[in-house]
């Protein structure tokens, strides 16, 4: 297989920012209003997809990246896909080299939407593992390039996405209007956070619903963004070139017009130095689902606008972990939960809770009743609930017991 030139261009957050692979956004068809169905797995949107006209697939639903991606060359070899070029990148580490593909004209359906001459990027090696934290087959990312055009819709509530033509769109009743910037189809939202310390701050951030956290923030980004005294290590997700890491902390309080959010759980991660803050368009961080999802969000690109209506979730304080354990789903049908990392002096830790053992019950439930959504939700129960565990480590079945308490 032979490839034109190489282009070398530096990567952060989750994929290629900077690619200018998509041209010019496709009209919108038949002026009509789609509404697509979605699964919500661990906090990620889940989207059925047909690929190239015969392929069904999953993909994340992602306002925080440009261009579509699939992170399969054995799907990519199946389908025939031409390669238009060769793309060296570097990973969000800043220090892995990855190499994904160009390919033009690409058939992509969903439900009765038809986007054909579609440009993604096939990417070599999948380092975003985002089976092990759905539990669910994840197929690739759908970005701003395939539904830039529509004013977009997320129900998170009804689970259902309305891709609604500009011409169409009337302002949702009983909403907040908050200005955006749209910078490379990707919406900036410039807002106030209350620090650990010190009066209220503007921060800029992304608006991203491929983050399936609440908010991740830069604190080197500004002089009075200081971390909480009280942190933890955490595992903040995948990125290009692996995981990507930092510290967890409670944020007191986020406010968005009207809307006052409180003792939010927030990653902190530092920008290593060398990278340009125009590359990042000046963020301070990341918006993530965890938040959004307290929300009915609708994304007007055309006119710089995001409108918030609160649904249910909207008092509800933050489930957060009590465990001090990361599980994930492995094995060929993700029903196999593993312990991925436990951390030093938590309840897991000291009940003998090892990274690796594979979960047989919790709580005299098997396995088999088990999706990581039911995990974490009883990982996050109230303090002082009683855990019972079974795992199996190196062929042997372990049992063992704590109780949750307050990390945080």
């Amino acid at each position: 297989m032979k490839f034109s030139k190489t282009n070398r261009l530096w990567s952060w957050a989750f994929f290629l920012v900077l690619l200018k692979v998509s041209g010019m956004a496709q009209p919108v068809p038949d002026g009509r209003v789609f509404e697509i169905p979605f699964e919500y797995k661990n906090h990620f949107i889940l989207i059925h997809l047909t690929f190239q006209r015969t392929l069904p697939l999953t993909f994340i639903f992602d306002t925080g990246a440009e261009t579509t991606l699939l992170t399969s060359v054995e799907l990519a070899g199946l389908l025939g896909l031409t390669y238009e070029r060769e793309i060296k990148i570097v990973g969000a580490d800043l220090d892995s080299e990855l190499t994904a593909y160009l390919v033009r004209n690409i058939h992509i359906r969903l439900g009765d939407l038809s986007l054909p001459y579609q440009s993604i990027l096939v990417l070599e090696d999948d380092v975003f593992h985002f089976d092990e934290y759905t539990g669910k087959e994840v197929h690739g990312i759908l970005g701003a390039n395939a539904f830039r055009q529509f004013v977009v819709e997320i129900d998170y509530q009804n689970q259902v996405i309305r891709l609604i033509p500009p011409n169409r769109f009337h302002p949702p009743k009983n909403s907040t209007l908050l200005p955006v910037e749209i910078h490379r189809s990707k919406p900036y939202l410039t807002t106030w956070i209350k620090p650990a310390s010190g009066p209220e701050i503007p921060v800029k951030l992304m608006v991203d619903s491929g983050a399936g956290l609440a908010m991740l923030l830069h604190p080197n980004t500004h002089p009075n963004l200081e971390l909480p005294q009280k942190v933890l290590p955490g595992n903040i997700g995948m990125g290009l070139g692996g995981s990507l890491e930092g510290t967890m902390g409670i944020l007191p309080q986020l406010t968005m017009g009207e809307f006052k959010i409180t003792d939010i759980p927030v990653h902190f991660q530092d920008i290593r130095g060398g990278v340009d803050s125009l590359f990042l368009n000046n963020r301070n961080g990341i918006l993530g689902n965890k938040i959004l999802e307290r929300f009915t969000v609708t994304l007007d690109y055309y006119r710089g606008s995001l409108y918030l209506q609160p649904n249910r979730l909207s008092k509800l304080k933050f489930p957060v972990d009590k465990s001090g354990m990361q599980v994930i789903a492995s094995g060929p049908d993700l029903k196999t939960f593993v312990v991925h990392m436990v951390l030093e002096g938590s309840p897991a830790q000291e009940a003998g809770i090892q990274a690796g053992d594979i979960i047989l019950s919790i709580n005299y439930s098997s396995f088999r009743f088990f999706d990581l959504d039911s995990i974490y939700h009883l990982l996050s129960r109230p303090e002082g609930k009683m855990i019972r565990i079974k795992v199996m480590r190196d062929g042997k079945k372990i049992k063992t017991t704590f109780r949750l308490r307050k990390l945080l």
